[in-house]
């Protein structure tokens, strides 16, 4: 493990900043979280707020949530037999509300166990 000392006091802040953002639970974050372990029962179920990252650029200039950007890791057996592209759409069809808010983009790793198994 890295000690953040060897580091300047800016990048210490900033990476603290950072890990802050990236953990902190808000509301759109917990209905996310909430919907998907309703609906897919996963067994493993990762969510980050990314929106730290983007809230620089052009789109987001006058946007005031801190909740936009999700990146979202999810393993069920819900997938089997769903193509890549069928568990992405069936994800955005269960966030439809959370996608209308404010919500302006989800990266998704969805997979099965045995996927995950077999990865490893």
């Amino acid at each position: 493990m890295i000690s953040l000392s060897i580091f300047s006091k800016s990048i210490r802040t900033k990476f603290i900043h950072n890990l802050r953002a990236m953990t902190e639970v808000g509301p759109i974050y917990q209905s996310i979280q909430q919907k998907l372990t309703k609906a897919f029962n996963p067994t493993s179920l990762e969510i980050i707020n990314e929106s730290h990252l983007h809230a620089h650029h052009q789109a987001m200039k006058d946007v005031t949530s801190k909740e936009t950007h999700f990146c979202i890791s999810i393993v069920s057996d819900h997938f089997e037999g769903k193509k890549l592209i069928q568990r992405h759409r069936l994800i955005y069809e269960l966030l439809n509300e959370e996608m209308n808010m404010s919500v302006h983009a989800l990266s998704i790793k969805a997979k099965t166990s045995k996927e995950v198994s077999e990865s490893n």
